[in-house]
């Protein structure tokens, strides 16, 4: 586990102690689960994407030399 220090405001550590007192767990307990929460959400919704085109282009056939080549071009540094 990271230690790392933040700064928030009086009414969001109000909050935040109301909050450590009914669950009765550390204010650091609740702005973790509150991270990690947000965040896997975040990644769900990265995973879903990534699923839906899976394996989208996977009965294609192309030669990278005559479609990637072409474009890339134009950001050779030398010619």
């Amino acid at each position: 586990m990271k230690r790392i220090q933040i700064y928030i405001d009086e009414e969001t550590y109000e909050n935040l102690r109301r909050e450590s007192r009914r669950k009765g767990v550390s204010i650091s307990e609740i702005i973790r689960e509150s991270v990690q929460k947000k965040m896997s959400g975040k990644m769900d919704k990265m995973l879903r994407a990534t699923d839906s085109v899976s394996g989208l282009w996977k009965d294609r056939r192309f030669d990278v030399d005559e479609f990637i080549r072409p474009a890339r071009k134009d950001r050779r540094i030398c010619s």
